[in-house]
């Protein structure tokens, strides 16, 4: 089919080469051999009059041109995608649907377990590919790499649709056999002891609470540093180092390793986990279906401690400590959900 002399399965191979800017690469992504690929590219170059793809020492490179085109290409595939999606109804029992979820270890540890596992009973047929985020991670959203994106108001992506998800706050955890001076760990205490910082997703990203105190007076003297939060505990056992979490994950964290909970003594506010998807798959009748199950086990979370929380250790002590009891079953109800 043509459009403005334009061969619309054009545009498929077009996306494929914008984005590997490889004719090879792209074969692979469209099952195409290479001869084919070649001719399509030579047909887009004359209809664009512009050779797009262009020899750079031993690279291709974009055109000024096929820059322009990278964006307003792949929504077009996008919302194309979005209408042969489209049905009257969807349901989660019999649905095949493989999503790409990005998120922070952290998260997929104190809250995407709990989806999947409850995504096991409702929707058995259902994928998921959980992935970390990374430096890539607003391209993967942008061009439909990604569906779903659950990150912290600093790390959305602007112009697509958000909504919060869940709040956490930030304690101290520390080996089980941590002594302190007092009933409390100190301020100073805080500051003179070694630290695990975590700085995650690729690119050493920072987490939120080293964020706000890399601007304060007083600095914590980081002596490790580690790719993931979930890699903290076994560089917490054993050693004197204490390491600043969100108050989920380290009361999870506490529950399952030799390590104790402590209050911060320092005032790092609490912060949200958003969810976001592309704009163009806002009435994705599945993607709306998963965005209501996001919402059902984010609102079964057990609650945050109390700002006195005292310190927790082991895994009876730690739901003692923070005050929360077993998380209930979330009521997702088996419904088909409309357009």
């Amino acid at each position: 089919m043509r459009f403005n002399k334009l061969d619309l399965n054009q545009l498929v191979v077009l996306d494929a080469l914008l984005s590997t800017r490889s004719v090879g690469k792209a074969a692979e992504r469209l099952f195409l051999s290479q001869p084919a690929t070649s001719c399509s590219l030579a047909r887009l170059r004359e209809y664009f009059e512009d050779e797009l793809l262009v020899p750079v020492g031993k690279t291709q490179v974009l055109t000024p041109l096929a820059k322009e085109l990278v964006k307003p290409v792949r929504d077009v595939l996008l919302q194309i995608q979005t209408i042969t999606r489209a049905r009257p109804t969807f349901d989660p029992a019999t649905s095949t649907r493989r999503f790409t979820i990005e998120a922070s270890d952290y998260v997929i540890s104190v809250f995407l377990s709990e989806v999947v596992k409850r995504a096991a009973m409702l929707a058995p047929l259902m994928q998921f590919d959980l992935r970390a985020i990374s430096p890539q991670t607003p391209e993967h959203l942008e061009n439909g790499e990604a569906e779903l994106l659950i990150a912290p108001e600093f790390a959305r992506v602007a112009g697509h649709p958000a909504e919060p998800l869940f709040n956490d706050t930030f304690s101290c955890l520390v080996c089980a056999e941590y002594r302190m001076a007092g009933d409390r760990l100190t301020e100073d205490e805080y500051f003179d002891a070694a630290h695990v910082g975590v700085e995650w997703g690729g690119g050493r990203r920072i987490t939120f609470d080293a964020r706000l105190l890399s601007t304060s007076k007083r600095t914590r003297r980081q002596t490790v540093i580690a790719p993931t939060f979930t890699l903290v505990p076994a560089l917490l056992v054993g050693t004197s180092r204490i390491a600043t979490l969100p108050s989920r994950l380290a009361h999870q964290m506490a529950q399952r390793f030799p390590l104790r909970v402590l209050e911060c003594p320092v005032g790092i506010p609490a912060f949200t986990e958003n969810l976001q998807w592309h704009k163009f798959q806002e009435r994705d009748p599945a993607i709306a279906w998963l965005r209501s199950l996001f919402r059902e086990i984010a609102q079964c979370l057990p609650a945050l401690a109390a700002s006195g929380e005292k310190e927790a250790h082991g895994s009876r002590g730690a739901t003692r400590a923070s005050g929360a009891k077993p998380s209930p079953e979330p009521k997702v109800r088996r419904v088909k959900a409309s357009r």
